[in-house]
């Protein structure tokens, strides 16, 4: 018995096993006013993995990523058709509360935007806003851990009570990550959060996005090919508001199906 349970495990050994995925769209429009910039997106999104959006500028990449926590809602005249699932719930549905949504799918933006307020309150506003924490102590600790998540703690520990405004460029983007991880997301949505950053502050938010990972879901959109293939394990090619191609990122890049992600990938365009 004991050989053939030893056998099974040996042959199940190779198999791959299935993708978890944390977000499902299905056939989503987006519409600004006339204008058609995404046109029946289905992608899947694997948890606990960095999926990354290619393209070039104006395909539907940044538009998509507003989809998956409803930022789409706060522009006038866009209206958004299809499904959006998070484990396995359509977020447009009548009833869902964007504010929690948005608690759960974080958000971090190209150009570092931390409020006018001490570091410390840049972390705390959120778990405020939702009372994530009974007293001074609890929120002490939320600050503190989400600082020392985004890789800042050691920068910042003897000025917490120093202006977020004040930081670096590098830093300030840091601090919106915390800010972020504070609400105690289960996604993290980034938009090219490196393209206002130096070689050195992109380097340390890649290091971070890489440990992330393990407790996160992270989407982000690069204009940076390179910087896709070094964070991503899934990329997804937008062009003219289509998915061309999505799949293992090593794949899309080595090896594409489409000739437009080839000529993309080689620089023909784009």
């Amino acid at each position: 018995m004991n050989v053939q349970i030893q056998a099974e495990k040996s042959a199940n050994a190779g198999m791959d096993v299935a993708e978890e995925f944390v977000i499902e769209t299905r056939n989503v429009d987006v519409f600004y006013g006339d204008n058609h910039a995404i046109k029946g997106v289905s992608l899947n999104i694997p948890k606990h993995q960095v999926t990354a959006l290619i393209g070039p500028s104006g395909c539907g990449k940044s538009t998509y990523l507003r989809c998956l926590n409803r930022m789409n809602d706060t522009i006038e005249g866009c209206r958004v058709e299809g499904e959006i699932l998070l484990d396995g719930l359509d977020i447009y549905a009548s009833g869902v509360d964007e504010v929690l949504l948005r608690a759960r799918v974080g958000m971090v933006f190209q150009k570092p935007n931390p409020f006018p307020k001490s570091i410390y309150d840049n972390v705390a506003y959120g778990p405020r806003i939702h009372g994530l924490a009974a007293n001074k102590d609890e929120l002490d600790d939320i600050v503190l851990t989400s600082l020392e998540r985004a890789g800042l703690l050691k920068e910042v520990q003897d000025r917490l009570h120093s202006m977020g405004t004040g930081l670096s460029g590098g830093q300030q983007q840091r601090l919106c990550i915390a800010r972020a991880l504070a609400v105690r997301p289960e996604i993290i949505l980034m938009d090219e959060p490196c393209s206002a950053l130096d070689p050195i502050a992109t380097a340390k938010v890649e290091e971070l996005i890489d440990e992330l990972k393990e407790n996160y879901t992270i989407i982000i959109v690069t204009h940076s090919m390179q910087q896709a293939a070094r964070v991503s394990q899934k990329t997804a090619f937008f062009h003219l508001g289509d998915v061309v191609e999505s799949g293992p990122t090593e794949k899309v890049f080595t090896s594409p199906e489409d000739e437009r992600t080839q000529g993309y990938i080689t620089g023909r365009f784009g």
